[in-house]
């Protein structure tokens, strides 16, 4: 399995008219990208069949995770900001 900065990546093979219908069906009828509805699809199940503390756990590391990102953007973005001025200087 793949990593994407913190984040896991799934690669899957689907028959093609069957993958084919399932894109025109997230995209036509859902109107949303065929793969945030596999994450949704995914984060429902495992909501449904696993042990609900690991769950809620596991849904409180990620939003750690995803805050700490953003923190870090945001530190790197300011930081970038400073150096440019203190260049302009």
């Amino acid at each position: 399995m793949k990593g994407h900065g913190n984040r896991k990546h799934l690669q899957i093979l689907l028959a093609p008219n069957r993958g084919k219908l399932f894109i025109e069906h997230a995209e036509n009828t859902l109107g949303v990208k065929p793969t945030a509805l596999i994450r949704d699809l995914i984060y429902e199940y495992l909501r449904q069949t696993v042990d609900k503390d690991a769950y809620n756990d596991a849904c409180n590391l990620d939003k750690e995770d995803w805050d700490q990102s953003v923190q870090n953007r945001l530190e790197g973005r300011a930081l970038s900001k400073l150096v440019r001025s203190i260049q302009n200087s």
